[in-house]
Protein backbone atom coordinates (compact mmCIF):
# COMPACT_ATOMS: atom_id res chain seq x y z
CA UNK A 1 0.00 0.00 0.00
CA UNK A 2 1.48 3.32 -0.99
CA UNK A 3 1.62 6.84 1.08
CA UNK A 4 -0.93 9.34 -0.50
CA UNK A 5 0.56 12.67 -0.54
CA UNK A 6 -1.33 15.30 1.28
CA UNK A 7 -4.77 15.46 2.57
CA UNK A 8 -8.44 15.88 1.99
CA UNK A 9 -7.86 19.86 1.88
CA UNK A 10 -6.28 19.81 -0.96
CA UNK A 11 -7.73 20.54 -4.66
CA UNK A 12 -7.55 19.12 -8.40
CA UNK A 13 -5.97 22.13 -10.09
CA UNK A 14 -8.64 21.55 -13.11
CA UNK A 15 -11.85 21.57 -11.43
CA UNK A 16 -11.49 22.85 -7.89
CA UNK A 17 -13.13 19.30 -6.54
CA UNK A 18 -11.17 18.24 -3.09
CA UNK A 19 -9.42 15.07 -3.12
CA UNK A 20 -7.91 12.67 -0.93
CA UNK A 21 -4.60 13.08 -2.47
CA UNK A 22 -2.74 14.40 -5.54
CA UNK A 23 -0.58 11.08 -5.82
CA UNK A 24 0.40 7.95 -3.66
CA UNK A 25 4.13 7.02 -3.45
CA UNK A 26 4.86 3.10 -3.31
CA UNK A 27 9.10 3.89 -2.75
CA UNK A 28 11.01 6.98 -2.58
CA UNK A 29 10.85 8.86 -6.20
CA UNK A 30 8.40 6.21 -7.34
CA UNK A 31 4.89 7.80 -7.35
CA UNK A 32 1.59 7.44 -9.06
CA UNK A 33 -0.27 10.53 -10.04
CA UNK A 34 -3.75 10.50 -8.86
CA UNK A 35 -6.84 10.98 -10.71
CA UNK A 36 -10.18 13.27 -9.79
CA UNK A 37 -13.14 11.61 -9.26
CA UNK A 38 -15.21 14.19 -10.49
CA UNK A 39 -13.13 15.44 -13.69
CA UNK A 40 -11.41 12.50 -14.26
CA UNK A 41 -8.02 14.72 -15.23
CA UNK A 42 -5.01 14.04 -12.93
CA UNK A 43 -5.61 15.81 -9.92
CA UNK A 44 -2.52 18.05 -9.99
CA UNK A 45 0.24 17.20 -12.76
CA UNK A 46 2.15 20.20 -11.81
CA UNK A 47 3.55 17.55 -9.00
CA UNK A 48 6.11 16.44 -11.09
CA UNK A 49 6.89 20.13 -12.40
CA UNK A 50 10.07 22.16 -12.25
CA UNK A 51 8.71 25.41 -10.27
CA UNK A 52 9.84 27.44 -13.14
CA UNK A 53 7.12 25.42 -15.09
CA UNK A 54 4.74 27.01 -12.58
CA UNK A 55 6.13 30.13 -12.58
CA UNK A 56 5.81 30.21 -16.74
CA UNK A 57 2.61 29.33 -16.41
CA UNK A 58 0.94 31.75 -13.53
CA UNK A 59 2.93 34.40 -15.76
CA UNK A 60 0.31 32.49 -18.62
CA UNK A 61 -2.73 33.43 -16.41
CA UNK A 62 -3.53 29.33 -15.98
CA UNK A 63 -6.30 28.71 -13.56
CA UNK A 64 -4.35 25.15 -12.62
CA UNK A 65 -1.36 26.81 -11.51
CA UNK A 66 -2.78 29.57 -9.23
CA UNK A 67 -5.19 26.72 -7.68
CA UNK A 68 -1.48 24.07 -7.35
CA UNK A 69 0.05 27.40 -5.19
CA UNK A 70 -2.73 28.45 -3.34
CA UNK A 71 -4.16 24.93 -2.31
CA UNK A 72 -1.60 21.94 -2.87
CA UNK A 73 1.85 23.41 -3.14
CA UNK A 74 1.84 24.52 0.89
CA UNK A 75 0.74 21.49 2.04
CA UNK A 76 3.31 18.81 0.01
CA UNK A 77 6.44 21.42 0.85
CA UNK A 78 4.39 21.97 4.78
CA UNK A 79 5.37 25.72 4.41
CA UNK A 80 3.81 28.36 6.78
CA UNK A 81 1.72 29.87 4.48
CA UNK A 82 0.54 32.65 6.79
CA UNK A 83 3.80 33.62 7.59
CA UNK A 84 4.65 34.27 4.12
CA UNK A 85 1.43 35.57 3.48
CA UNK A 86 2.42 38.35 5.88
CA UNK A 87 6.33 38.77 4.14
CA UNK A 88 4.52 39.16 0.88
CA UNK A 89 2.03 41.53 2.14
CA UNK A 90 5.12 43.94 3.18
CA UNK A 91 6.90 43.09 0.46
CA UNK A 92 3.99 44.42 -1.72
CA UNK A 93 3.77 47.87 0.54
CA UNK A 94 7.56 48.11 -0.43
CA UNK A 95 6.92 47.60 -3.87
CA UNK A 96 4.27 50.08 -3.99
CA UNK A 97 5.78 52.68 -2.28
CA UNK A 98 9.14 52.49 -4.33
CA UNK A 99 6.94 52.72 -7.82
CA UNK A 100 4.73 55.90 -6.02
CA UNK A 101 8.16 57.85 -5.08
CA UNK A 102 9.62 56.71 -8.56
CA UNK A 103 6.46 58.71 -10.16
CA UNK A 104 7.56 61.57 -7.72
CA UNK A 105 11.05 61.80 -8.93
CA UNK A 106 11.73 65.57 -9.98
CA UNK A 107 9.20 66.48 -8.32
CA UNK A 108 8.35 69.11 -5.63
CA UNK A 109 6.45 66.39 -3.37
CA UNK A 110 9.56 64.08 -2.97
CA UNK A 111 12.31 65.76 -1.01
CA UNK A 112 14.90 63.82 0.36
CA UNK A 113 17.33 67.24 1.31
CA UNK A 114 17.70 66.51 5.14
CA UNK A 115 16.32 63.75 7.49
CA UNK A 116 13.02 65.60 8.61
CA UNK A 117 11.89 65.84 4.36
CA UNK A 118 12.79 62.25 4.22
CA UNK A 119 10.59 61.10 7.18
CA UNK A 120 7.64 63.07 6.20
CA UNK A 121 7.77 62.26 2.65
CA UNK A 122 7.97 58.55 3.65
CA UNK A 123 5.31 59.29 6.18
CA UNK A 124 3.03 60.39 3.30
CA UNK A 125 4.28 57.30 0.54
CA UNK A 126 3.24 55.19 3.64
CA UNK A 127 0.49 56.33 4.31
CA UNK A 128 -0.76 56.68 0.53
CA UNK A 129 0.09 53.43 -0.43
CA UNK A 130 -0.92 51.59 3.13
CA UNK A 131 -4.00 52.88 3.06
CA UNK A 132 -4.88 52.54 -0.41
CA UNK A 133 -4.12 48.76 0.09
CA UNK A 134 -6.10 48.20 2.54
CA UNK A 135 -9.24 49.70 0.86
CA UNK A 136 -8.45 48.15 -1.91
CA UNK A 137 -9.00 44.56 0.45
CA UNK A 138 -11.86 45.46 2.72
CA UNK A 139 -13.95 46.02 -0.94
CA UNK A 140 -12.52 42.72 -2.27
CA UNK A 141 -13.52 40.98 1.14
CA UNK A 142 -16.86 43.18 1.12
CA UNK A 143 -17.78 42.12 -2.06
CA UNK A 144 -16.27 38.45 -1.82
CA UNK A 145 -18.82 37.94 1.35
CA UNK A 146 -21.61 40.10 -0.07
CA UNK A 147 -22.22 38.63 -3.19
CA UNK A 148 -24.82 35.83 -3.70
CA UNK A 149 -24.09 32.11 -5.44
CA UNK A 150 -20.40 32.34 -6.25
CA UNK A 151 -19.73 28.86 -5.47
CA UNK A 152 -19.29 26.11 -3.39
CA UNK A 153 -15.82 27.78 -2.26
CA UNK A 154 -17.04 31.12 -1.90
CA UNK A 155 -16.95 31.73 1.66
CA UNK A 156 -13.40 31.35 1.77
CA UNK A 157 -11.45 32.97 4.81
CA UNK A 158 -10.20 36.22 4.71
CA UNK A 159 -6.75 35.24 5.54
CA UNK A 160 -7.17 32.88 1.95
CA UNK A 161 -8.44 35.70 0.32
CA UNK A 162 -5.27 37.82 1.35
CA UNK A 163 -3.14 35.08 0.42
CA UNK A 164 -4.76 35.25 -3.23
CA UNK A 165 -4.19 39.19 -3.23
CA UNK A 166 -0.98 39.13 -2.41
CA UNK A 167 0.63 36.37 -4.18
CA UNK A 168 -1.25 37.06 -7.39
CA UNK A 169 0.60 40.37 -7.15
CA UNK A 170 3.59 39.07 -8.55
CA UNK A 171 4.16 41.45 -11.30
CA UNK A 172 4.96 44.48 -9.37
CA UNK A 173 8.39 43.10 -8.79
CA UNK A 174 8.63 44.42 -11.73
CA UNK A 175 9.33 47.50 -10.33
CA UNK A 176 12.51 46.21 -9.46
CA UNK A 177 13.57 46.97 -13.46
CA UNK A 178 11.99 50.42 -13.29
CA UNK A 179 14.73 51.41 -10.79
CA UNK A 180 17.26 50.29 -13.02
CA UNK A 181 15.95 51.53 -16.36
CA UNK A 182 14.66 55.29 -17.06
CA UNK A 183 11.07 55.63 -15.32
CA UNK A 184 8.21 55.18 -18.00
CA UNK A 185 4.22 55.61 -17.23
CA UNK A 186 3.68 53.65 -19.88
CA UNK A 187 5.42 50.70 -18.00
CA UNK A 188 3.71 51.24 -14.74
CA UNK A 189 0.52 51.29 -16.68
CA UNK A 190 0.89 48.00 -18.28
CA UNK A 191 3.00 46.55 -14.58
CA UNK A 192 -0.82 47.54 -13.06
CA UNK A 193 -2.79 45.74 -15.32
CA UNK A 194 -1.00 42.83 -15.38
CA UNK A 195 -1.54 42.94 -11.63
CA UNK A 196 -5.34 43.31 -11.61
CA UNK A 197 -5.52 40.62 -14.13
CA UNK A 198 -3.34 38.40 -12.35
CA UNK A 199 -5.49 39.41 -8.84
CA UNK A 200 -8.46 38.43 -11.22
CA UNK A 201 -7.34 34.95 -12.10
CA UNK A 202 -6.64 34.31 -8.43
CA UNK A 203 -10.11 35.61 -7.02
CA UNK A 204 -11.58 33.47 -9.59
CA UNK A 205 -9.73 30.60 -8.09
CA UNK A 206 -10.16 30.77 -4.63
CA UNK A 207 -13.91 31.68 -4.89
CA UNK A 208 -14.75 29.45 -7.50
CA UNK A 209 -16.34 31.63 -9.32
CA UNK A 210 -16.74 33.10 -13.01
CA UNK A 211 -14.18 35.17 -14.35
CA UNK A 212 -16.91 38.25 -14.84
CA UNK A 213 -17.77 37.84 -11.26
CA UNK A 214 -14.06 38.20 -10.26
CA UNK A 215 -13.02 40.58 -12.91
CA UNK A 216 -15.96 42.97 -11.73
CA UNK A 217 -14.64 42.67 -8.00
CA UNK A 218 -11.05 43.62 -8.67
CA UNK A 219 -12.45 46.60 -10.48
CA UNK A 220 -14.40 47.84 -8.00
CA UNK A 221 -11.66 47.30 -5.82
CA UNK A 222 -9.03 49.14 -8.46
CA UNK A 223 -11.85 52.04 -8.46
CA UNK A 224 -11.76 52.40 -4.55
CA UNK A 225 -8.36 52.60 -4.34
CA UNK A 226 -8.01 55.14 -6.50
CA UNK A 227 -10.55 57.73 -5.02
CA UNK A 228 -8.59 56.67 -1.90
CA UNK A 229 -5.49 57.68 -3.39
CA UNK A 230 -6.37 60.94 -4.74
CA UNK A 231 -8.58 61.78 -0.99
CA UNK A 232 -5.07 61.54 0.35
CA UNK A 233 -3.16 63.48 -2.43
CA UNK A 234 -5.62 66.74 -1.42
CA UNK A 235 -5.58 65.70 2.57
CA UNK A 236 -1.89 65.57 1.88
Amino acid sequence: MGKLGADASMRCVHCGTPVAAVYVEYSPGNIRLSECAKCGFVADEYVECEIMIVVIDLILHKPEAYRHIFFNYPLLHKLKMLEFVWKTSLLVLLLDSCKLCLRGVGKTDVRWESLSLFLSTAGKVLAKVGLANVVFLITVLALAYALPNLGPHAKSKWTDLLMAVALSSYFKMFVFAMMVWEYSPLMTLIIDMLVLSSNTVALKVMLNTSTPIAATVIAAAAFFRTLCRISIDFVL
